[in-house]
């Protein structure tokens, strides 16, 4: 289930955050595991780099959809509405078009920007956390092309570790993956790049 927040869709915690209202070793245990995760697609990500800005190609715009952020992150200063802006903002300096929920689902592909931050909050007043952002559409499988699914095909990721007191600038990280986004797209979508493609 979603809910609206701001003109959004706002995705409640994955499963596997949850596990973050548990103590000791096991927080320490998941928390590991989300970073290597994170570290294992990003790499992923810069192989694939190719193929997934190719997957960005025709499309007309995003819509956007931000999961949920924990409590205690919420408590000290990041929210929602500051990862929204900022993603709204880096999307908007570079000219790639925000679709409505409505807008986006009269696409053929029915494109949205996913956002994910996943905090950990330390004892020692430490966060880590992990920014992901993938472009997620319609595709259709190889074969049975009449089934479709939304998958992501593009994406890619950053792990951080601030104090509980800079927690809030972890929207800097979500700027900056969204603006690696906005470059691939706009690789594919100038202007000389359709017209080559054509």
């Amino acid at each position: 289930m979603s809910t609206q927040v701001m003109g959004i869709v706002t995705l409640p915690g994955s499963a596997y955050r949850a596990a973050n209202h548990y103590g000791g070793f096991m927080r320490y245990g998941v928390m590991t595991t989300v970073m290597i995760l994170a570290y294992v697609n990003l790499c992923l990500a810069q192989v694939s780099a190719p193929n997934q800005r190719e997957s960005l190609r025709y499309l007309p715009g995003v819509t956007l959809a931000i999961e949920e952020i924990e409590a205690d992150a919420k408590a000290d200063g990041l929210s929602e509405e500051a990862v929204h802006n900022a993603v709204k903002r880096t999307l908007q300096s570079s000219g790639i078009p925000i679709l409505t929920p409505v807008e986006g689902s009269k696409t053929p592909s029915n494109p949205f920007l996913y956002v994910r931050v996943t905090t950990y909050k330390i004892e020692s007043g430490l966060y880590a956390y992990a920014v992901t952002v993938a472009l997620k559409q319609l595709v259709a499988l190889a074969h049975r092309p009449q089934r479709k699914m939304s998958a992501s095909t593009w994406e890619q990721g950053l792990i951080g570790a601030p104090g509980s007191r800079n927690i809030g600038r972890v929207t800097n990280t979500v700027e900056d993956l969204v603006k690696r986004f906005a470059n691939d797209f706009l690789a594919v979508n100038a202007g000389d790049a359709v017209r080559e493609e054509k």
